[in-house]
């Protein structure tokens, strides 16, 4: 489901992953390639944050630099923080938003298309 997202919103805003979709069932690689993609085939100077509540931010600054996604995500975020961005996540939290259950191979030329 997509809501609310434009390209110009996509390519001038951060991209938010909501903390879950960090996790399994998304595939690793498949969350390196958005961020590789988006990084240098739509924007540059792409912005790529981790959004998660208070309590979960050492849990998952861990997890993602386990996985090398801080070569990307640049800052883990609070929930109460209120970021602008368009957010990537498997629950609707703030629009606009991209609501996927996982970032896989599987569905990853749609995230790309969207993003583009």
């Amino acid at each position: 489901m997509i809501i609310n997202t434009s390209r110009t919103m996509a390519s001038s805003t951060p991209i938010i992953f909501y903390e879950g979709i960090v996790c399994p069932p998304s595939e690793e690689m498949a969350l390196r390639t958005v961020c590789l993609y988006v990084s240098t085939f739509v924007r540059k100077d792409a912005e790529f944050l981790l959004e998660t509540h208070k309590h979960n931010k050492d849990i998952y600054y861990k997890w993602i630099k386990r996985l090398h996604l801080t070569d990307f995500i640049s800052e883990v975020v609070d929930v109460e923080e209120e970021v602008y961005g368009l957010r990537i996540g498997d629950q609707t939290k703030k629009r606009p938003y991209l609501s996927f259950d996982r970032v896989s191979y599987d569905n990853l030329q749609q995230i790309i298309g969207i993003l583009s």
